[in-house]
């Protein structure tokens, strides 16, 4: 009994963290990628000179980073907004196909995609930390 009431109690610290870390990373990305398309094109040698999808990107990200930030609230919210982490490991992985899809081409300098894949790949290790995999009684 006590070991799943402390694999419970590691379960919810972790998930408190990855709230907090979403909401550290997501408020800090999204809206220079609003506000300064191009700085952020700039420093990772980002290809694609596309402002509207740059734009829903970081509209999205400073969404997660602002639901993540109310989901700190207390439990009962944090168990409310635990979807936000499936959708962020589903949005993650299709933009990891994506981006090694791109890589294979061989068109683009590969150093800041590359930075951005392993980004979501240990990002997307990090989330599935999180997901209720067993049943709760």
């Amino acid at each position: 009994m006590s070991g799943e009431t402390g694999a419970g109690e590691k379960l919810k610290r972790w998930r408190r963290f990855m709230y907090a870390y979403n909401t550290a990373m997501c408020l800090s990305l999204g809206p220079p990628m609003i506000l300064f398309q191009k700085l952020p094109r700039a420093i990772l040698k980002w290809p694609y000179e596309d402002p509207v999808m740059m734009g829903i990107y970081g509209t999205i990200v400073t969404s997660v980073g602002a639901c993540s930030a109310a989901a700190l609230r207390s439990e009962k919210t944090q168990e409310r907004f635990l979807p936000l982490f499936l959708v962020q490991m589903l949005y993650k992985t299709m933009t990891c196909a994506l981006l090694a899809k791109e890589l294979r081409k061989k068109e683009v300098e590969p150093w800041g995609l590359r930075l951005i894949l392993w980004f979501f790949v240990a990002y997307i290790a990090m989330l599935a930390g999180t997901a209720p995999w067993k049943a709760s009684k």
